[in-house]
């Protein structure tokens, strides 16, 4: 009777490591994909900036070269909504 016991105490354990795995795993993926969309956007944010400054014909070449063109896109997660 005891052993019956024992074996599912074991499978319990198991199910329940698995679930706390399961979320952790969860939870960095779901991190891992919004850092690389955020970082995504700002570039191809960028991007749009650079080239519309570099079609505006009104600019001179030291304004066309200047490293800060572009403001650094914020994370859009629940900690930075506005």
């Amino acid at each position: 009777m005891s052993m019956v016991f024992f074996n599912k105490r074991n499978k319990a354990q198991s199910i329940l490591e698995f679930t706390a795995g399961m979320i952790a795993l969860s939870l960095i993926v779901y991190g891992m994909i919004e850092v690389f969309r955020w970082g995504m956007m700002d570039m191809a944010e960028r991007r749009y900036d650079h080239d519309a400054i570099l079609s505006n014909k009104n600019l001179t070449t030291e304004q066309q070269v200047n490293p800060n063109f572009h403001e650094v896109r914020t994370m859009d997660t629940l900690l930075y909504k506005k």
